[in-house]
């Protein structure tokens, strides 16, 4: 072959190699693009653009390389905005699920899962099968029936160690998307627990109820024995002083009735702080003891300290005088056979100091037990108003108690012993720079 044939067989087998080199690499990049357009990740694309291909290759694949940035760009916003959304709704404490239109629970939150004593959420589950509740069921039906949402109040049964318990709940109902139908597709529900505000508003009225009844009474009284002696024109003495004396009497009474109020009052509402310091708690018990002597003689009963050396404890003195002033007249009132014994004793630890008040008493049956902190509570309500007191008393020493940063049980065995149990943590008495 003649050298000109010979070179030009070998430029174009160059020229073939070049070409064939060229496909393979364009192919190669264009896979890749194809790859990184199903993807939506640009890092498999590797190496920038074709800075030597033609321009229109440079020019798709910076086009490729813009949207796959604005893919990324808006993947990564809505995958923050679900972590945040999904964040704050797992927090709530408000229980929160959605259902579909053949009422299937499509989303719960935790609280949801509390509230109707779900294990794991029910996720895919009719709604029916997981709620026990048939209001609930029919009200959520009719809402995803009509398409629109609603506010109403409910009740829920919820079993508990104590037994059934009721759970007040403010429902909230609304749609997350309508069909062309017109019907809600998912429907959103939150679960508002009222039940705190409802047993409030309860014990409102009875407070309100109570404290009428109790000041009635003596006030009926009262006003008795002011027309008696305005009928009479105080023309038989001895009668009138017997009438003032009944007066009197339940004057008292009525003014003890105000002194508790206010007391529970401040204690419950932090409107007057406790006024703390050291004092001497075997004098503050021996005080109270000799204030209530003449009942002690009447019952036959004795009373009995069981103090350390030193029972110094940092507390307010007012209160404490209230707590062991109420607990032994209550065993004194509630005892009225001879032969009752009162122990009034403190033990220490180095970090909590425990007061007992017990008595051998009668006791407080087992079924009163429970109730006896509550305010106008009486264990035996058919007592005169002279013996039964104000109903205030045990309910004063709770809060009390709770508001030097303490504790109060019973321990009763009806007929032996009723105890009543008072931790409190211990204070050291201040130096004389902070007395100062």
């Amino acid at each position: 072959m003649s050298p000109e044939t010979i070179f030009f067989a070998a430029l174009a087998t160059l020229l073939g190699g070049l070409l064939a080199f060229q496909h393979w690499r364009i192919t190669q990049r264009i896979g890749r693009l194809t790859s990184a357009l199903r993807s939506h990740d640009r890092s498999s694309l590797g190496e920038g653009p074709f800075h030597r291909a033609p321009k229109p290759f440079r020019d798709l694949e910076h086009q490729i390389f813009e949207q796959l940035f604005e893919a990324e760009t808006l993947e990564r916003r809505v995958n923050r905005r679900e972590r945040l959304l999904s964040a704050v709704v797992e927090g709530l404490g408000d229980a929160v699920f959605v259902i579909d239109e053949n009422l299937r629970i499509r989303f719960t939150n935790p609280s949801a899962c509390r509230l109707f004593g779900w294990e794991e959420a029910p996720v895919g589950k009719a709604a029916d099968l997981c709620i026990e509740d048939r209001e609930l069921i029919d009200t959520l039906e009719d809402a995803i029936t009509r398409g629109q949402g609603l506010q109403t109040e409910l009740t829920l049964r919820s079993n508990t160690p104590d037994g059934q318990a009721q759970i007040f709940l403010e429902l909230d109902l609304a749609p997350l998307e309508l069909t062309e139908l017109g019907s809600a597709s998912r429907m959103r529900a939150v679960f508002h627990d009222i039940t705190a505000a409802r047993h409030l508003e309860q014990v409102r009225k009875d407070f309100v109820a109570n404290v009428s009844h109790e000041l009635r009474t003596p006030l009926t009284i009262i006003n008795g024995y002011l027309e008696n002696l305005l009928d009479d024109k105080l023309a038989d003495r001895e009668m009138s002083l017997r009438f003032l004396t009944v007066m009197q009497k339940h004057g008292a009474r009525i003014s003890r009735i105000i002194e508790d109020m206010l007391t529970i009052s401040k204690l419950e509402s932090h409107s007057e702080a406790l006024q703390p310091e050291p004092f001497d708690l075997r004098a503050c018990a021996e005080e109270v003891a000799s204030r209530v002597q003449l009942l002690i003689e009447q019952r036959g009963a004795q009373i009995e300290f069981t103090f350390p050396e030193d029972a110094q404890v940092t507390a307010d003195p007012f209160y404490w005088d209230q707590i062991l002033f109420n607990l032994i007249e209550n065993a004194l009132k509630e005892n009225e056979s001879p032969g009752l014994r009162i122990d009034v004793s403190l033990e220490r630890t180095e970090t909590i100091d425990t007061i007992t008040v017990a008595d051998n008493g009668v006791g407080i049956p087992k079924e009163a037990q429970s109730f006896i902190f509550k305010r106008f509570y009486r264990v035996d309500p058919n007592r005169s108003a002279e013996k039964r007191g104000t109903g205030l008393g045990l309910s004063i020493v709770k809060r009390a108690i709770e508001a030097h940063g303490g504790s109060i049980r019973l321990e009763c065995v009806p007929g032996r012993r009723t105890a009543f149990i008072m931790t409190m943590p211990r204070t050291p008495p201040p130096s004389p720079a902070e007395a100062d």
